[in-house]
Protein backbone atom coordinates (compact mmCIF):
# COMPACT_ATOMS: atom_id res chain seq x y z
CA UNK A 1 0.00 0.00 0.00
CA UNK A 2 1.18 3.15 -0.59
CA UNK A 3 0.41 6.85 1.01
CA UNK A 4 1.57 10.28 -0.26
CA UNK A 5 0.84 13.06 2.38
CA UNK A 6 0.83 15.85 -0.05
CA UNK A 7 0.33 18.92 2.87
CA UNK A 8 4.07 18.59 3.64
CA UNK A 9 4.74 20.92 1.06
CA UNK A 10 4.03 23.17 3.09
CA UNK A 11 6.65 23.23 5.24
CA UNK A 12 9.02 21.99 2.20
CA UNK A 13 9.24 18.74 3.07
CA UNK A 14 9.39 15.54 0.62
CA UNK A 15 6.90 13.65 -0.68
CA UNK A 16 6.63 10.57 1.74
CA UNK A 17 5.40 7.41 0.57
CA UNK A 18 5.57 3.74 2.54
CA UNK A 19 4.32 0.24 2.18
CA UNK A 20 4.00 -2.23 4.79
CA UNK A 21 5.18 -5.71 4.91
CA UNK A 22 7.26 -5.14 1.86
CA UNK A 23 9.40 -8.67 3.33
CA UNK A 24 7.68 -11.96 3.73
CA UNK A 25 9.76 -13.54 5.63
CA UNK A 26 10.53 -10.74 8.51
CA UNK A 27 7.52 -10.00 11.72
CA UNK A 28 7.44 -6.58 10.64
CA UNK A 29 8.96 -4.78 7.53
CA UNK A 30 8.72 -1.13 5.36
CA UNK A 31 9.41 0.34 2.68
CA UNK A 32 9.89 4.21 2.97
CA UNK A 33 10.23 6.67 0.46
CA UNK A 34 11.10 10.75 1.26
CA UNK A 35 11.52 12.13 -2.08
CA UNK A 36 14.21 10.43 -3.62
CA UNK A 37 15.61 8.83 -0.73
CA UNK A 38 14.53 5.25 0.13
CA UNK A 39 15.00 3.15 3.02
CA UNK A 40 13.72 -0.50 3.43
CA UNK A 41 13.72 -1.94 7.40
CA UNK A 42 12.55 -5.27 8.83
CA UNK A 43 12.05 -6.51 12.32
CA UNK A 44 12.60 -10.04 13.67
CA UNK A 45 11.77 -10.62 17.15
CA UNK A 46 11.05 -11.15 19.86
CA UNK A 47 13.39 -14.15 19.70
CA UNK A 48 15.28 -17.20 21.60
CA UNK A 49 18.67 -15.54 22.30
CA UNK A 50 21.52 -17.40 23.28
CA UNK A 51 21.94 -17.37 27.26
CA UNK A 52 24.87 -15.05 27.56
CA UNK A 53 23.17 -12.62 25.41
CA UNK A 54 19.75 -12.45 27.46
CA UNK A 55 19.12 -9.54 29.97
CA UNK A 56 16.52 -10.69 32.99
CA UNK A 57 15.15 -7.07 32.67
CA UNK A 58 14.39 -6.58 28.92
CA UNK A 59 14.54 -7.18 25.63
CA UNK A 60 17.95 -7.30 24.11
CA UNK A 61 18.23 -4.59 21.01
CA UNK A 62 20.88 -5.62 17.71
CA UNK A 63 20.55 -2.86 15.38
CA UNK A 64 22.24 -3.54 11.47
CA UNK A 65 23.05 -0.69 8.64
CA UNK A 66 23.80 -1.56 5.47
CA UNK A 67 25.04 1.00 3.25
CA UNK A 68 23.85 0.77 -0.40
CA UNK A 69 27.76 -0.24 -0.97
CA UNK A 70 27.53 -3.03 0.93
CA UNK A 71 31.01 -2.21 2.97
CA UNK A 72 31.00 -1.52 6.56
CA UNK A 73 31.90 1.74 7.92
CA UNK A 74 32.76 4.00 11.01
CA UNK A 75 29.61 5.79 9.84
CA UNK A 76 27.48 3.13 9.74
CA UNK A 77 27.95 1.90 12.99
CA UNK A 78 27.37 5.39 14.24
CA UNK A 79 23.94 5.16 12.46
CA UNK A 80 23.02 1.59 14.34
CA UNK A 81 24.06 3.24 17.75
CA UNK A 82 21.56 5.90 17.64
CA UNK A 83 18.93 4.40 16.25
CA UNK A 84 19.58 1.45 18.92
CA UNK A 85 19.15 3.92 21.36
CA UNK A 86 16.37 6.21 19.66
CA UNK A 87 14.20 2.22 20.00
CA UNK A 88 15.27 1.73 23.38
CA UNK A 89 13.59 4.79 24.41
CA UNK A 90 10.62 4.03 22.72
CA UNK A 91 10.01 0.43 23.03
CA UNK A 92 8.36 -1.50 26.35
CA UNK A 93 11.43 -3.63 26.56
CA UNK A 94 10.15 -4.89 29.28
CA UNK A 95 7.69 -6.68 28.13
CA UNK A 96 10.37 -9.46 26.38
CA UNK A 97 13.08 -10.08 28.86
CA UNK A 98 15.48 -12.78 27.62
CA UNK A 99 14.28 -12.37 23.83
CA UNK A 100 16.02 -10.75 21.39
CA UNK A 101 14.71 -8.07 18.68
CA UNK A 102 16.81 -7.38 15.29
CA UNK A 103 16.27 -4.42 13.38
CA UNK A 104 18.13 -4.53 9.70
CA UNK A 105 18.12 -1.17 7.87
CA UNK A 106 19.11 -1.34 4.19
CA UNK A 107 19.68 2.42 2.58
CA UNK A 108 18.87 1.59 -1.09
CA UNK A 109 18.99 5.51 -2.37
CA UNK A 110 20.17 8.52 -1.01
CA UNK A 111 19.74 11.64 -1.85
CA UNK A 112 19.75 13.75 1.11
CA UNK A 113 18.06 13.21 4.56
CA UNK A 114 18.83 9.74 4.84
CA UNK A 115 19.34 9.70 8.18
CA UNK A 116 15.56 10.93 8.97
CA UNK A 117 14.37 8.83 6.14
CA UNK A 118 15.70 5.53 7.75
CA UNK A 119 14.56 6.42 11.45
CA UNK A 120 11.01 7.09 10.06
CA UNK A 121 11.37 3.66 8.38
CA UNK A 122 12.16 2.03 11.47
CA UNK A 123 9.59 3.57 13.75
CA UNK A 124 6.98 2.05 10.54
CA UNK A 125 7.92 -1.32 10.77
CA UNK A 126 7.87 -1.67 14.32
CA UNK A 127 4.88 -0.76 14.33
CA UNK A 128 3.88 -3.25 11.77
CA UNK A 129 5.48 -5.85 13.36
CA UNK A 130 3.05 -5.35 16.84
CA UNK A 131 5.80 -5.42 19.25
CA UNK A 132 4.64 -3.13 22.29
CA UNK A 133 5.84 0.64 21.79
CA UNK A 134 5.69 3.61 24.69
CA UNK A 135 5.56 6.22 21.82
CA UNK A 136 6.35 6.58 18.00
CA UNK A 137 9.34 8.66 17.11
CA UNK A 138 8.99 11.12 13.84
CA UNK A 139 12.68 12.17 12.34
CA UNK A 140 13.47 15.69 10.74
CA UNK A 141 16.46 16.85 8.74
CA UNK A 142 17.91 20.44 7.82
CA UNK A 143 20.36 22.08 6.46
CA UNK A 144 21.96 25.47 7.71
CA UNK A 145 22.77 27.46 4.32
CA UNK A 146 26.27 29.81 4.25
CA UNK A 147 23.82 32.94 5.09
CA UNK A 148 22.13 31.38 8.42
CA UNK A 149 18.95 30.36 6.54
CA UNK A 150 17.30 26.84 7.70
CA UNK A 151 16.47 24.42 4.86
CA UNK A 152 13.57 21.32 5.58
CA UNK A 153 14.59 18.20 4.51
CA UNK A 154 17.02 19.46 1.61
CA UNK A 155 18.04 18.41 -1.20
CA UNK A 156 21.62 17.03 -2.26
CA UNK A 157 23.01 20.32 -3.86
CA UNK A 158 21.31 21.71 -1.10
CA UNK A 159 23.31 19.45 1.05
CA UNK A 160 26.30 20.26 -0.74
CA UNK A 161 26.71 24.04 -0.26
CA UNK A 162 24.99 23.95 3.56
CA UNK A 163 27.37 24.56 6.73
CA UNK A 164 25.52 22.46 8.66
CA UNK A 165 23.09 19.19 8.40
CA UNK A 166 21.02 18.57 11.84
CA UNK A 167 18.52 15.59 12.09
CA UNK A 168 16.09 15.41 14.83
CA UNK A 169 14.34 12.60 16.23
CA UNK A 170 10.89 13.94 18.23
CA UNK A 171 8.77 11.82 20.69
CA UNK A 172 5.37 11.05 19.30
CA UNK A 173 3.36 11.91 22.60
CA UNK A 174 5.16 15.19 23.54
CA UNK A 175 7.30 16.08 20.86
CA UNK A 176 10.50 16.10 23.51
CA UNK A 177 13.66 15.77 21.69
CA UNK A 178 15.01 12.29 21.92
CA UNK A 179 18.31 12.23 19.49
CA UNK A 180 20.34 14.48 17.33
CA UNK A 181 22.29 14.24 14.98
CA UNK A 182 24.63 17.32 13.54
CA UNK A 183 27.49 17.77 11.22
CA UNK A 184 29.11 20.93 10.19
CA UNK A 185 29.24 24.26 12.31
CA UNK A 186 26.42 26.49 13.55
CA UNK A 187 25.39 29.02 16.44
CA UNK A 188 23.38 27.94 19.68
CA UNK A 189 20.96 30.18 17.99
CA UNK A 190 21.00 28.45 14.60
CA UNK A 191 20.78 24.75 16.25
CA UNK A 192 17.34 25.89 18.68
CA UNK A 193 15.91 27.23 15.39
CA UNK A 194 16.42 24.47 12.82
CA UNK A 195 15.45 22.10 16.11
CA UNK A 196 11.92 23.98 16.46
CA UNK A 197 11.04 24.41 12.86
CA UNK A 198 12.18 20.50 12.39
CA UNK A 199 9.94 19.75 15.43
CA UNK A 200 7.02 21.60 13.57
CA UNK A 201 8.02 19.20 10.61
CA UNK A 202 7.79 16.19 12.87
CA UNK A 203 4.03 16.87 13.10
CA UNK A 204 3.31 16.53 9.45
CA UNK A 205 6.02 12.89 9.87
CA UNK A 206 3.58 11.97 12.75
CA UNK A 207 -0.05 12.89 10.55
CA UNK A 208 1.52 10.44 7.37
CA UNK A 209 1.85 8.07 10.38
CA UNK A 210 -1.77 7.93 11.55
CA UNK A 211 -2.84 8.28 7.92
CA UNK A 212 -0.64 4.87 6.13
CA UNK A 213 -1.96 2.84 9.38
CA UNK A 214 -5.22 3.99 9.40
CA UNK A 215 -5.66 2.91 5.54
CA UNK A 216 -3.21 -0.19 6.31
CA UNK A 217 -5.83 -1.29 9.43
CA UNK A 218 -8.76 -1.05 7.04
CA UNK A 219 -7.68 -2.96 4.45
CA UNK A 220 -6.78 -6.01 6.51
CA UNK A 221 -10.10 -5.12 8.75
Amino acid sequence: MGVEDTNMKEYKLKPMKCEFNYLSKSDGSAILSQGNTVALVSVNGPLDIKMQSQSIEKTTLEVLFTSKSGKPSVADRYKENAIRQTCETALLGCLYPRTGITITVQELEDYGGLIACSVNCVCLALLNSGIAMRSVFAAVSCAITDVGNIVLDPTPEQVAAAHAQLSFVFDGRDRSLITAFTEGTFSTAAYNEALERCRAGSELVLAFYRDIVGKYSAVIS
